[in-house]
């Protein structure tokens, strides 16, 4: 597995190396870590830029050996989203901070990062503060479709799973459910809600079998409401330390400018979010 480790010098891309680095599989990995510099033409801003460039190296590949993950270091001039999103190409996962040092909003995505999540080639993750001496918990939406199956296929080949703690988690729509035109249930609400949480369980059961073969401590879990909102309670609620979202390349792009569930999660999650994005 390739993986492309971004930073730019701030808090926010280091907390985004140390939680790659405690959350993505540990066999078969191969990392480069890349700084994108601004680009300069007098020698004064030359040799700056330089100095600069050497440091934020040097310390996030420190954070990077502190936590047994060698990287060799990677240097291109320009603009970050667009050469980030160039080079994520010849990657499996792209590794990058919520925020670059030059945001200044508090929580959400910066526009590197939505950038890349919108338009970069692979699988994604979006780090946050990294797991604390525990087992990591991660949290797994799902919802039946190609992208999800598909993403709990390429799960054990991404994401460390042996020793974390796992929680498959499936959100019934509300808007399924039979209303009058004041939002009021309906006659055979009830029944159509025991149908959805009956087809609900076993969907988890076979997502739930798709996994046991590498990791045996897995829950279920059931909530009714809006994916996005549900998915964000349950992150919070059960301090989670990463979800992971499946989608493909072309949904999701079209997607994102619409406000689909992948990007609110990743805007407004507590912890850090992979997106496993499935080519079509």
């Amino acid at each position: 597995m390739r993986i492309l480790f971004t930073t730019d010098g701030s808090a926010d891309s280091q907390d985004a190396l140390r939680a790659g680095s405690r959350l993505l599989a540990p066999d078969h990995r191969e990392a480069d870590l890349l700084y994108v510099a601004p680009q300069a033409t007098q020698p004064a801003a030359q040799e700056r830029i330089a100095r600069e460039t050497k440091r934020v190296l040097q310390d996030a590949r420190q954070v990077l050996a502190d936590e047994r993950f060698p990287a060799s270091a990677v240097c291109r001039a320009g603009s970050p989203a667009r050469v980030i999103r160039h080079e994520s190409t010849r990657y499996e996962i792209t590794v990058l901070g919520a925020q670059g040092r030059n945001d200044h909003s508090e929580g959400g995505l910066g526009p590197v990062a939505s950038r890349i999540l919108e338009h970069g080639s692979g699988c994604v993750l979006i780090g946050r503060r990294p797991p604390a001496d525990r087992q990591p918990r991660i949290l797994i939406p799902v919802d039946g479709s190609d992208a999800s199956e598909q993403a709990l296929e390429m799960m054990s080949s991404l994401v460390n799973l042996a020793s974390a703690d796992v929680t498959l988690l499936h959100v019934i729509e509300s808007l399924w459910l039979p209303q009058d035109e004041d939002g009021e249930p309906q006659e055979g609400a009830d029944q159509a809600a025991l149908q959805l949480r009956l087809e609900a369980e076993n969907l988890l059961a076979q997502s739930r079998a798709k996994l046991l073969p590498q990791h045996a401590g897995i829950s279920t879990s059931v909530r009714s409401g809006v994916p996005a909102n549900e998915i964000l309670s349950e992150a919070d609620q059960g301090q989670y330390d990463l979800i992971v979202l499946g989608a493909t390349e072309s949904t999701d792009l079209k997607h994102q400018m619409l406000g689909s569930t992948s990007a609110k999660v990743a805007w407004n999650a507590p912890c850090s979010v992979l997106l496993v994005r499935v080519p079509q």
